[in-house]
């Protein structure tokens, strides 16, 4: 569903009728609604599963005499899935062991090294020891759902479709768009300004992920230049570009779409006073929910995940570590 098909799905489920006849419930406030229970009811169920779903990756390069680096705004709360440390983009990267800052001094030293650790200030990752500069910090995290807007292919914008890629040139990093896509945040949504907003590209189906994350952009008529280095190898003809931050489409599968109008459902019939209808679609809506949370792991159904083990054998040194047991 796009934002149009949840915004009735959300008024079928209370009865409700569209926005002109009820402005208490526009569409700007059920979309607000909806924005809330996609982060705090499926933010944690996604998280939970560790399987892969809104994982990103972002890299920094490193600065002389700098070991602090932020976190993604963009990440979950408690959203960060490791830190890894390189000397080149190619790698190999060495995963960093995350350690409480009430030890961080016992692993600082004078100069520059190679990172060993990290802790957290605030929404700070401070490697240790110091990297040395032209170095690279790789952060993988989970992405926060990107906030719903009202969808590009309605009436509020003549019908046209907007954004959709219909060629893609990694080699030039160009993505070519049969219309620019409008930011739905300016008080008259207008198509994108060159140079400005940031850009992300959005999935058109199955859980409606992200290829790029918020991404500097120019353009020449159609034609996009993506800024950075991020990877586009993921990027595909009939993808949308949006503005960062902005999407059409809950990212969630297609099949749960319903499940999440109807969350917002029960909140705005409770809101309403209407206890009794509020209840009987609670019910089976938390149903729905539980099914959400067996489904979305393990991934692959043939492939269940391998438990890591630690082998030791009496009187040898080849233990992890170096350990030694008598």
């Amino acid at each position: 569903m796009n934002t149009d098909d949840l915004d009735a799905a959300v008024r079928d489920g209370v009865f409700m009728p569209d926005a002109a006849s009820n402005p208490q419930y526009s569409q700007a406030k059920v979309l607000n609604e909806l924005n809330d229970k996609l982060q705090t009811v499926f933010e944690d169920a996604v998280l939970d599963a560790r399987a892969g779903y809104w994982l990103h990756e972002f890299i920094y390069t490193t600065i002389a005499n700098d070991s602090d680096y932020r976190i993604p705004p963009r990440a979950c709360v408690q959203g960060l899935e490791k830190v890894e440390f390189a000397t080149s983009l190619t790698g190999p990267w060495t995963a960093l062991d995350e350690i409480p800052v009430s030890t961080a001094q016992d692993y600082r030293g004078s100069i520059s090294g190679t990172p060993l650790v990290y802790t957290f200030f605030g929404d700070v990752v401070d490697v240790i020891p110091t990297p040395q500069a032209g170095a690279f910090v790789k952060m993988t995290y989970y992405i926060r759902p990107s906030r719903l807007v009202p969808q590009q292919s309605s009436t509020n914008n003549g019908g046209t479709v907007r954004g959709q890629i219909t060629a893609v040139n990694t080699g030039t990093r160009v993505v070519t768009v049969n219309a620019l896509p409008f930011d739905q945040s300016l008080a008259v949504p207008a198509a994108i300004t060159s140079g400005q907003q940031r850009i992300d590209i959005v999935h058109p189906d199955g859980w409606h992920e992200l290829s790029l994350v918020g991404a500097p952009q120019t353009f020449s008529g159609l034609n996009i230049t993506v800024g950075g280095t991020d990877d586009m190898g993921d990027i595909l003809v009939g993808d949308y570009v949006r503005v960062a931050d902005q999407t059409d489409w809950p990212c969630l599968p297609d099949d749960f779409h319903r499940c999440l109008a109807d969350t917002v459902a029960v909140k705005i019939m409770l809101q309403l006073g209407m206890q009794s209808k509020s209840d009987a679609l609670a019910v089976n809506n938390g149903n729905d929910i539980l099914r959400f949370k067996s489904m979305i792991t393990p991934r692959s159904r043939s492939q269940p995940k391998q438990i890591p083990i630690v082998r030791r054998s009496r009187g040898t040194t080849g233990f992890p570590y170096g350990w030694r047991f008598t």
